[in-house]
């Protein structure tokens, strides 16, 4: 039993320093959503699907009406009775009734203190007028005069649905992207992106990535542009959605539990309920439009190389332009190395990631840009000699990037990186490539 503790222990420590937030954030979102639905399958859905096939619905007239009370520790309690006529099957019954709590003979159920609202309810029926009852098929000499709508449950239905469903997706995309899961998954997934995927060809360095790929694309002022990340589409539209159907959804709940709850059947709870997902609702809208503005401002970055792929000793120009329109506090370019390693536990394939290398080209402080005027500018750096070359191997993986951040005044922080293949130093002394010393030397 001890060892089992200490293993558990073991693999928390190890997943615990590389699980990026994006999964904490999601996997909040998949659990949240679960225990909602849960909850509202048993105290709802299930409870309606057995009413369903117990009660037929069927019209009955209103006879009289009256307030029924009783008395606990000294205070009235009232619920309101109202007698029906009907025919189920060619047969006549009449009864007092109003809702599941008068089921059972002599039941003390369904009474309240608040006598102004049963005082509507009861005048909520008119005599000899005709209204819906539900009749219990295996015993119709009982029946009932009201059931609550069923329309707003499948709205708090599709509430936790929808939770549950984003956060699943977005969690097993965000574990595929980081290698949680075998790499035939990813591969699948990503079949087109060579830097989550591991492509490579064979070179003169088999175990060096291909860099064909990456210079497909051939630049305006440099040899090569760079394939660089950008703000996706799919999750600013993707968000605008799931705040749209979210307030919709959200809001018509609201509205149905406060302004069309003429008989109070609705609880306190589920008044709370509707204000909660509805405050949710509003933080979906402000992120939504943080997502929109940030596509609107902040436009793309382009990167290009005077040339592909990188030998460390040598010089090498980049070309930085930034499009948009925003106001930036801080604008860095850096080139990163990133060491992965992956390993078996038991039945798990663990993947492990450290950033080794990381030294920032390019910074700039307190700028505009604008439309017309993007930031350009053009970057001369070089890879010390010596540092490890890009490496892609069933257990290990060297990756190299460069990696674009700013911090943006009114919106969230730009960060896009574009990958880059390092090659094996030349073979020649480190004098020959560069004039300081300085410029060898890993950061």
């Amino acid at each position: 039993m001890c060892s089992f503790f200490r293993s558990v222990e073991r693999s928390f420590l190890l997943y615990a320093v590389r699980i990026p937030p994006a999964i904490f954030l999601h996997g909040f979102l998949l659990v949240v959503g679960a225990v909602f639905f849960i909850l509202h399958f048993y105290s709802w859905v299930l409870p309606n699907w057995n009413f369903n096939r117990n009660f037929e619905q069927t019209v009955c007239t209103v006879l009289d009406t009256k307030i029924a009370e009783t008395k606990r520790n000294y205070i009235l309690f009232y619920r309101p009775e109202i007698f029906i006529e009907y025919q189920f099957h060619e047969q006549n019954y009449r009864l007092w009734t109003y809702d599941e709590s008068m089921l059972v003979a002599d039941s003390e159920l369904g009474y309240v203190d608040d006598l102004e609202t049963i005082q509507k309810i009861v005048d909520s029926y008119k005599k000899q007028e005709q209204y819906p009852c539900w009749v219990k098929i295996s015993d119709p000499k009982y029946a009932i005069l009201f059931h609550p709508s069923p329309m707003w449950g499948w709205f708090f239905l599709m509430i936790p649905v929808s939770l549950a469903g984003s956060g699943f997706v977005g969690l097993w995309l965000t574990m595929c992207r980081h290698g949680f899961f075998r790499r035939r998954f990813t591969s699948k997934l990503f079949p087109v992106v060579p830097f989550l995927t591991g492509h490579k060809t064979q070179t003169q360095f088999p175990a060096v990535p291909a860099h064909v790929t990456l210079n497909d694309s051939p630049g305006t002022r440099l040899a090569f542009r760079l394939p660089t990340s950008q703000i996706s589409m799919i999750r600013v539209f993707g968000a605008i959605l799931l705040g749209f159907f979210w307030n919709v959804i959200s809001w018509v709940i609201l509205f149905c539990v406060f302004f069309t709850d003429e008989k109070g059947s609705v609880s306190i709870f589920s008044r709370l309920f509707a204000i909660f997902f509805c405050l949710v609702g509003v933080g979906l809208i402000a992120w939504g439009i943080n997502l929109v503005l940030a596509a609107l401002s902040v436009g793309a970055t382009l990167l290009e190389l005077s040339d592909h792929p990188i030998i460390p000793g040598r010089k090498f120009r980049l070309h930085l332009t930034q499009f948009g329109t925003f106001r930036i506090r801080q604008y860095t370019v850096a080139v990163v190395c990133e060491e992965v390693a992956r390993f078996r536990q038991g039945t798990d394939t663990i993947t492990n990631r450290k950033t080794v290398y990381s030294k920032e080209i390019f910074t700039k402080s307190d700028f505009e840009t604008v439309g017309d005027t993007p930031l350009e500018t053009e970057i001369l750096f070089l890879l010390p000699y010596g540092v490890m070359h890009s490496l892609m191997t069933e257990h290990n993986e060297i990756r190299w990037k460069i990696a674009v951040s700013a911090e943006i005044a009114g919106l969230s922080d730009l960060y896009r990186e574009c990958p880059i293949i390092v090659h094996p130093s030349a073979v020649a002394s480190p004098s020959y490539f560069a004039e300081d010393d300085d410029d060898l030397l890993p950061r």
